[in-house]
């Protein structure tokens, strides 16, 4: 029988896969943090950039999975540590992203409070330039505004 906390981060993944910044987003507290090395902004504090995230993410994917493989609790079981196998598609040239990744995620026992992506390597070759491009654009085109705090 699955624990709170692997029910928030279950939820939480569902969302994710399904596309659905709402469904994503309704186990995170306000004031969550979040940093993922791949978006333009990989530092986001609070739910308004990290729903301003996972759309920008939804707009480059055309599916996102990730397969729990292991789960590492804290002594009071409200943190925890989620190895996956992450597997997605991209929707510009439907190339496929498959890689290990880990997940650092706090929780209050009721809502994700922060989450951290770790993955074994750094975006290189053409993927990698790709990348820096395409976050440069958005990064201009979307500036971010003074009330959007940056995550430390």
């Amino acid at each position: 029988m699955p624990t709170p906390v692997q029910h928030l981060v279950e939820s939480m993944f569902a969302g994710v896969e399904a596309l659905d910044v709402d469904a994503a987003t309704a186990q995170m507290r306000d004031d969550i943090v979040l940093y993922d090395p791949h978006y333009p902004y990989p530092d986001m504090a609070g739910i308004a950039a990290v729903r301003e995230g996972l759309a920008w993410a939804f707009t480059q994917m055309s599916s996102m999975r990730f397969d729990i493989e292991r789960w590492f609790f804290d002594a009071d079981g409200t943190s925890v540590v989620v190895e996956t196998s992450t597997h997605h598609v991209l929707k510009m040239g439907g190339k496929r992203l498959d890689f290990p990744q880990v997940f650092v995620i706090d929780t209050d026992g009721e809502r994700i409070t922060k989450m951290r992506a770790y993955e074994p390597y750094g975006p290189h070759g053409m993927t990698g330039f790709g990348l820096k491009i395409g976050h440069a654009v958005y990064r201009f085109s979307h500036r971010r505004s003074s009330g959007v705090k940056q995550a430390r």
